[in-house]
Order: structure tokens, then C-alpha cells, then sequence
């Protein structure tokens, strides 16, 4: 079942604009769960905020794609990934990469903290990061080992 026989058929249409509930939402992970990878990609592209946020927690890398590509992206939608330990990891390399995204304070450090971040993007931003806030990186378990290290490493050479 693909985006466009949603719309054809009225029911639980992922592309609508519309809040999803809760009943509806585990009756749409399951619709997505059991599409192919290019019907992932497709609905990627032209799905609502509900959907994407679904997406995101794909494996695929091609869906990956796909979702962070879509123009209906918003920033939003950047912060919600990056804050959430289900992303995918290529979606947070991309917003890591990203200048525009990365010149929000709230993404950066939702991307420090978040546990599936590859070490090499996070540990970037961490320069910026105030005294307080690494003191409290260094301590937050959630983030990975060699961020924490990293952190610790910084606040030794600032105190």
C-alpha cells in the first residue's frame, strides 16, 4: 500500500495535515512497517510531520535520505529528530553537517546529547559549549563514552 492508494482510499491518509491519535498512530506504524523501501522513500518525500516522524526511526539509509531531503521539512521537525535516541544515524551526521540547522543553539545540543550521534559530529560542537554545560555533558550518561571523555578533556583545560 503506497502514500497515493491512502489518499485514494480515505482512510488514516499519512499525507494529511491532520494530528494523528494514538489508536491511529500504531495503525500507521504498522502500515509503514510493512511498506517496501521505495514506497519508504516516497512517503518520505510526501508524508506529514506525523509520518516523517515515524520514518526517521528507519533503518534504511535510503529512506534517510529521502526524509531529510524533503522539502517539507521544517526546523521543527530537525529538533525533534535530533532530540530523539531513535534516530537514524545518517539523519543526525546530515544535520550535524548542516550549517543553517546547526546555527540553532536548541539542534546542537540536542545533537551533542543524543546517544546515537556519531562521536565525531558531537564532539565538533562541544567547543562552543559553556563551562556549566560541559561540566554537565561530562556527567550526562546518556551521551556516549567518548563525548563525555571529550567534554572532560575541554573542562580540564579551562579550569
Amino acid at each position: 500500500m503506497t502514500a497515493s492508494d491512502n489518499k485514494q482510499q480515505g482512510s488514516d491518509a499519512p499525507t494529511s495535515g491532520q494530528p494523528v491519535g494514538e489508536e491511529s498512530r500504531q495503525s500507521l506504524e504498522a502500515k509503514i512497517s510493512a511498506m517496501t523501501v521505495p514506497e519508504k522513500v516516497e512517503l518520505a518525500a510526501k508524508g506529514n510531520r506525523e509520518v516523517r516522524r515515524i520514518l526517521s526511526r528507519d533503518a534504511s539509509s535510503m529512506v534517510a535520505r529521502a526524509l531529510i531531503n524533503s522539502p517539507l521539512l521544517s526546523e521543527e521537525d530537525i529538533i525533534t529528530f535530533a532530540s530523539s535516541s531513535q534516530t537514524n544515524e545518517d539523519i543526525l551526521r546530515v544535520i550535524a553537517d548542516n550549517r543553517q540547522w546547526t546555527s540553532n543553539r536548541q539542534i546542537v545540543s540536542a545533537i551533542v546529547q543524543n546517544p546515537r550521534t556519531p562521536p565525531p559530529a558531537a564532539i565538533r560542537f562541544l567547543r562552543g559549549f559553556a563551562t556549566n554545560e560541559l561540566r554537565i555533558i561530562s556527567n550526562n550518561r546518556s551521551v556516549s563514552v567518548t563525548v563525555r571523555q571529550e567534554a572532560k578533556r575541554m573542562l580540564a583545560q579551562r579550569n
